[in-house]
């Protein structure tokens, strides 16, 4: 399996004149919910305060000829059988059913996943994605950098194991499956190394995961910008980036905390394609 892993990912890179979206599925799995009682902290211009709302956390895994990959990992599955006693601030965090029991469903074991990558590091994208240290780990250079750097290395065992995973990393964009099929771009700003996916699918079309970039619908009309995002300036360039993709690929725009959003796409164990 690492074999051909390693063979997969030194064809990485070669691209085709047009996207061979045929057969790839794509399952939305539920990796837990974010009450959040005032998004305050979401806009740092104060048109959120007050407000609140309630933010899906999804996983998604798309299966495709040349193997199975997994964006973004949720909040730590242990969470289902240890919710937290009271909220965090603003923010009470919830997971009722397991990332592995979801993909179990499946016939899937998180050593089955061929590619791991997340949109950032943040909690409820890698809780889980210490599983998936078999896997091989697609990330952005400076994401990756700052997610082992030695205050992160001492303060999170969330994603541990990937320090000694097969890595691949990039700077800019990055073709998972060579294809164009599952094209990852840097948008640096929430974090140093934040990146969006844009999926092909056969039917469906063309799909742009926003990650965090965006963190509900009402934060992409008002181009939001969270007060703890690292880079406010590279934040606004790489919205416009982002919307360019969209334009540009006649994209579909999935905002992945926003429930809407995931209530549209289909019900786990069903799948799109």
């Amino acid at each position: 399996m690492k074999f051909a892993k390693l063979l997969s990912a030194a064809f990485i890179g070669i691209s085709t004149s047009s996207a061979s979206a045929d057969g790839i599925k794509l399952y939305t799995l539920d990796c837990g919910t974010i009450q959040v009682s005032d998004m305050a902290s979401f806009d740092n211009k104060g048109r959120l305060n007050g407000q609140s709302s309630m933010l899906k956390v999804p996983c998604y895994l798309i299966r495709h000829a040349k193997g199975d990959m997994l964006w973004d990992a949720g909040f730590n599955e242990t969470m289902v059988d240890n919710p937290p006693a009271k909220p965090n601030g603003a923010f009470l965090a919830s997971m009722t059913v397991k990332l592995t029991d979801q993909l179990a469903q499946l016939g899937l074991a998180p050593s089955d996943i061929e590619y791991l990558a997340l949109s950032h590091w943040h909690p409820d994208h890698s809780g889980n994605a210490g599983l998936f240290a078999n896997s091989v780990w697609v990330v952005n250079r400076a994401e990756r950098d700052f997610m082992f750097s030695d205050a992160m290395r001492a303060a999170n065992s969330d994603y541990a194991a990937l320090e000694t995973a097969t890595t691949i990393q990039f700077d800019d964009t990055y073709d998972v499956f060579g294809d164009g099929t599952a094209v990852i771009t840097s948008t640096p700003g929430h974090t140093s190394g934040h990146s969006v996916l844009l999926l092909t699918l056969e039917k469906a079309g063309a799909m742009l995961f926003s990650g965090d970039l965006y963190t509900h619908a009402r934060g992409r009309e008002i181009r939001a910008i969270p007060t703890f995002n690292v880079d406010a300036e590279q934040t606004i360039k790489s919205m416009a980036l982002f919307e360019q993709i969209a334009i540009d690929n006649n994209a579909r725009v999935i905002i992945e905390h926003e429930k809407t959003h995931f209530d549209a796409l289909p019900k786990f164990p069903n799948y799109l394609k």
